[in-house]
């Protein structure tokens, strides 16, 4: 049976699917195939059955208790992230209305958890379509952007001061932070794919230069920093103060009343 793996199309997660196929096969001959969208379209999906396993946003995680989670790997943040930005037409504590980006409710729940627990600030948040350009709503005072997109976007908007996301989290709890981890649907047998994707980070890993060659053009980055983004700035082993970060969130996430009730970390195959 073909098992079906789903990942965000964004720079930061080429190393964890470095050399995979839209159809492959794992080193134990398990067939599959590898689907990219958005991070709320993969979790979607992973909800109704349509994929076995995805590198999804972990606030998924915390509102689905079948859902177990593939040891070692992750789209990670330690000390900043460059692609997780607030970018405010006002100082932070003038902020009154923020536009939410759609791709990710883990970014979105991160912003409302660093709004209110870091900054004290009660504010209006405006869901905004995916197709629109935040710079233009002159209702906001700012906007979070995420991914490629919030790449572009880096010293673009000169009008818009940037507030790094993963650096106030660090601020606020001195943790690292887990933005999207592999989730297996319950029930799903994934025979030889948890070694295929351990794999896959490590031949990315050693080809990250390559990785940010192959893509630095097309995030309007020069070479090098391209590379240091993909090599230095996103980490890739969700171990030891990761997971700890991750408690940390859920414990945020229940007082925020965003998830109901925190639930233990529980890895596929324990």
């Amino acid at each position: 049976m073909t098992v079906r793996i789903g990942s965000v199309p964004y720079l930061n997660s080429k190393v964890l699917i470095h050399g995979l196929e839209p159809e492959g096969a794992a080193p134990d001959g398990t067939p599959y195939t590898l689907e990219l969208l958005a991070p709320s379209l993969l979790a979607k999906r992973l909800s109704a059955g349509g994929l076995d396993v995805a590198l999804v946003s972990s606030v998924e995680y915390f509102r689905h208790p079948e859902y177990t989670l593939l040891p070692g790997l992750g789209v990670c943040g330690d000390r900043e992230m460059w692609s997780i930005q607030l970018f405010c037409r006002t100082d932070v504590k003038d902020l009154r209305r923020v536009g939410l980006d759609p791709a990710s409710e883990t970014t979105n729940a991160l912003l409302r958890v660093i709004l209110s627990q870091k900054h004290k600030l009660n504010v209006e948040y405006v869901p905004l379509d995916r197709h629109e350009d935040p710079r233009q709503r002159d209702d906001l005072d700012g906007f979070l952007r995420i991914g490629d997109p919030c790449l572009r976007m880096l010293g673009r908007a000169p009008e818009f001061q940037t507030l790094d996301l993963q650096s106030e989290w660090r601020a606020l709890t001195g943790l690292p932070f887990v933005y999207a981890a592999w989730l297996v649907r319950g029930g799903a047998d994934l025979r030889g794919i948890p070694e295929l994707l351990t794999r896959a980070k490590a031949a990315g890993v050693a080809h990250a230069g390559e990785i940010a060659d192959e893509f630095a053009a097309e995030i309007g980055f020069e070479f090098e920093r391209a590379k240091e983004y993909v090599a230095a700035i996103v980490h890739y082993e969700m171990e030891g103060p990761y997971i700890e970060g991750l408690k940390r969130f859920q414990a945020c996430l229940v007082k925020e009343g965003i998830v109901r009730a925190e639930r233990p970390i529980v890895f596929y195959g324990a």
